[in-house]
């Protein structure tokens, strides 16, 4: 039950208001009954004095209840939807976060995300709504129920009771089966979501490697997988609901078998039958409820412990630089965006230089078996051109990563013109880098909007601008709908080369004072990769720049070439 308890800190902003229309949304379980109870005896009275005038009276009061009833009921159940909807939103987003923020750390496969977003997040927030609040519907039908029906006759109210208890075993039985099916459903629910999305990820080698058959196998088996599930479900509710059947004839069987018997003893009124088997029937059905209730539970539960099992991944360090961030409310998102947009520019970043610092910095990747990064202590100057160079693995993506601020750590000790990382809101540190990496990554926007990434207030000439920085406006003047040329999901209408080339141009348009370049010009021929190299050598005297090759003739032009040898610094080498 801890998760239970866990997923209510999603509902602490709202508690009041969501126990309030609990409360009366669970009331209806005695309030509607009981009001009937009562209906119902005074008619059996009135006809059995037949009193015309007195069923008349009765019916009018209670429509009248019945009105009140519906109305305030339907008001608690509007407060209660909206209020269980914005706690859903509220975890989606805070997972949503976890995902981007922790993506690199995590190497979570984009199945995971999608599924624990949609289904599981679905699943868990019934915890707040479905079971739980059948669960407090019967708990008060229950205690009223109780009270009504003991106040008719002790010996009847007890009989109701064992009944409720025979059938509360016999709905607890489900129990298990339905929490196990629950745990299963999610489980294959997610491995569906990650074949799926393997499937439309990697569709291109699919088709090279001649793999369609045994892609098509994996999603049939899933999908088999699911429907045996839903089928052993299914069986076990028709199994509940049959045994609710006999529950409601053993109840009629008891109160008008028992009932009847202690009538004609003269121990209770006839009259009094029709209101106490209303209020019977309200209460074995509200006994024998809770263990379907609580079975119902489990699927939420289960639902909740794979969202904790995301959101209570504990990162080796925590950075304090992601503070305010996680205090933001979504409504100031446009508000942030628009200060971003006009704090650009490395005059407005209030730094007195752009010298950066790492001081004995290790870094280990969480489940690695060894650090990837050890003991690497660096001093750049501003204005400075750097190239890290080694073989794959040697850790140059990682450290260039580290700087830009991509992994949540308070043991980065790294800072830029005397800001320390951890001291520094993670917006305004990452506004001192401009970053591009290997895989040139591109949104399903037009060419203009993704070179605008960069800098959302900036004009059509200074895109045009950056553009022929990056050696790409010549290009992009050849398309029949040049900058407004969609660039289609992650980039697919464009190659590799046009596409890290638009990414170099959103990256010069950010005019940060460094800027990173992670094998930035591996896709492009020798040519162009010239071309771009050009163009950042004559950024050095306005930019400090880091860049992460393969290429040893692009490093000979760096001012400071840095080998890099499983994950350590092997020696500086400076070009004087």
């Amino acid at each position: 039950m801890m998760y239970f308890y866990k997923m209510f800190r999603f509902m602490r902003p709202y508690a009041v208001r969501y126990a309030i229309s609990q409360i009366i949304y669970s009331s209806q379980g005695f309030a509607f009954p009981f009001v009937l109870s009562v209906f119902a005896g005074n008619i059996m009275a009135a006809v059995a004095n037949g009193d015309r005038d007195a069923v008349f009276r009765s019916g009018i009061v209670l429509a009248v209840m019945l009105g009140a009833f519906i109305v305030v009921f339907l008001v608690g159940v509007y407060v209660n939807i909206v209020t269980i909807e914005q706690a859903a939103m509220d975890m989606k987003r805070e997972l949503f976060r976890k995902f981007v923020r922790t993506g690199l750390e995590d190497a979570s496969h984009s199945g995971e995300g999608i599924a624990a977003i949609n289904t599981d997040a679905n699943t868990a927030s019934g915890v707040f709504e479905g079971p739980l609040m059948q669960l407090m519907y019967s708990i008060i039908a229950i205690i009223g129920a109780t009270v009504v029906v003991f106040s008719a006759d002790w010996k009847l109210g007890f009989a109701v009771v064992v009944v409720g208890v025979v059938s509360f075993f016999m709905q607890h039985r489900f129990t298990e089966p339905l929490a196990r099916v629950g745990k299963e459903q999610l489980e294959a629910n997610a491995d569906s979501l990650k074949a799926v999305s393997n499937a439309f990820s990697g569709a291109m080698a699919i088709r090279a490697y001649n793999m369609q058959p045994q892609a098509f196998l994996t999603f049939d088996k899933e999908n088999l997988r699911m429907k045996k599930l839903d089928i052993r479900r299914g069986l076990i509710r028709m199994g509940q609901r049959l045994f609710g059947t006999v529950e409601g004839w053993l109840t009629l069987a008891v109160v008008f078998g028992f009932g009847g018997w202690l009538v004609a003893m003269g121990q209770i009124e006839f009259h009094s039958l029709a209101s106490v088997y209303i209020m019977a029937a309200t209460l074995t059905n509200a006994i024998g409820s809770l263990g379907a209730n609580y079975a119902g539970l489990q699927p939420p539960i289960e639902g909740a412990k794979r969202i904790f099992a995301i959101l209570d991944r504990e990162e080796a360090h925590k950075s304090g630089n992601f503070a305010i961030l996680d205090r933001r409310e979504p409504h100031e998102t446009k508000t942030v965006q628009k200060t971003k947009t006009i704090q650009n520019t490395p005059a407005l970043l209030n730094a007195d230089s752009y010298h950066l610092s790492i001081d004995n910095f290790t870094f280990q990747y969480r489940d690695a078996a060894s650090p990837a990064l050890k003991d690497i202590s660096l001093e750049i100057p501003e204005n400075r051109m750097v190239a890290f160079v080694g073989a794959s693995g040697s850790g140059k993506s990682t450290l260039l990563k580290a700087i830009v601020g991509m992994y949540e750590r308070d043991d980065l000790n790294i800072s830029v013109g005397g800001k320390a990382f951890a001291d520094t809101p993670i917006e305004e540190w990452r506004k001192f880098f401009a970053y591009v990496d290997q895989s040139g990554k591109l949104f399903d926007m037009t060419i203009r909007e993704n070179i605008a990434l960069g800098c959302a207030d900036a004009s059509d000439d200074d895109v045009i601008a950056a553009a022929k920085q990056a050696a790409i406006h010549d290009f992009i003047e050849t398309l029949e709908n040049g900058y407004s040329t969609p660039c289609g999901e992650k980039g697919a209408s464009l190659s590799g080369g046009q596409r890290q080339r638009i990414a170099i141009a959103r990256a010069l348009i950010k005019k940060a004072p460094v800027l990173v370049f992670d094998e930035a010009t591996s896709a492009l021929d020798a040519e162009t990769e010239g071309q771009i190299m050009e163009t950042i050598h004559a950024l050095r005297k306005d930019y400090t720049i880091l860049i992460a090759t393969h290429n040893l003739e692009s490093a000979k032009a760096a001012d400071t070439v840095i080998t890099l040898v499983n994950g350590s610094i092997l020696s500086p080498k400076k070009d004087e």
